[in-house]
């Protein structure tokens, strides 16, 4: 399902149930939730993009499933596109074969890129020109630095950088990483989570409230 509109209205931003998105980006079978906001210049194909994300501008993105409450910087790429190593050629006349006059595409490729698909948790940063490559799971809560390739998966509540990216440090300890794991409050519908914005600045306090354990 295809769902999105442009908007391009002076003054101060107010996000709503409707995606606000830059009229610069190009979208293509897409879904995208409730209070997401997609910025300039972004270019999206295949992708979900679920309830209060956003992209800055610049970003590219494909065959990726992002979840809720992610925060995606400028310049940000998801899933770039692959060559086949294992061939003799890498070339991409050996699947792009009708713009050489080579007889049909090799939809087989196109179909093994598709099924590659990058998984961003809840609740995600993915800092600044950060790569994350086809058929990683960026875990839940987890951060991405600025400029960091990721090719491992990475876990929930981390903090990754660097060329490969590697764990630098988690956010919370484990017991109340465990918490929130459990508790998944990004599920919360929009009254409730307006109605406990105050509770979201003390994790103690967040946990003793809404841990059932």
């Amino acid at each position: 399902m295809l769902y999105y509109k442009s908007f391009n209205e002076p003054g101060k931003k107010k996000l709503s149930v409707e995606p606000l998105i830059d009229p610069t980006s190009s979208i293509t079978d897409t879904y995208i939730g409730k209070y997401t906001e997609i910025g300039r210049n972004n270019s999206i194909a295949e992708s979900s993009i679920n309830d209060y994300s956003y992209t800055c501008e610049n970003c590219q993105i494909i065959y990726s499933e992002i979840g809720k409450f992610v925060n995606i910087a400028s310049y940000v790429r998801l899933n770039p596109g692959q060559h086949p190593m294992q061939w003799i050629s890498q070339h991409h006349f050996l699947y792009r074969k009708e713009m050489y006059g080579f007889g049909e595409d090799d939809n087989s490729f196109f179909e093994w890129r598709r099924n590659q698909k990058v998984i961003i948790g809840n609740d995600v940063w993915l800092g600044h020109n950060s790569l994350v490559m086809g058929g990683i799971s960026v875990g839940d809560g987890a951060v991405v630095g600025s400029c960091s390739v990721v090719t491992k998966d990475v876990p929930p509540y981390s903090i990754v950088a660097g060329v490969p990216a590697k764990v630098i440090k988690y956010r919370f300890n484990g017991e109340i990483i465990e918490k929130m794991l459990e508790i998944k409050w990004w599920n919360w519908p929009h009254e409730i989570i307006m109605k406990r914005l105050n509770d979201f600045k003390d994790p103690e306090h967040f946990i003793k409230q809404y841990s059932k354990s």
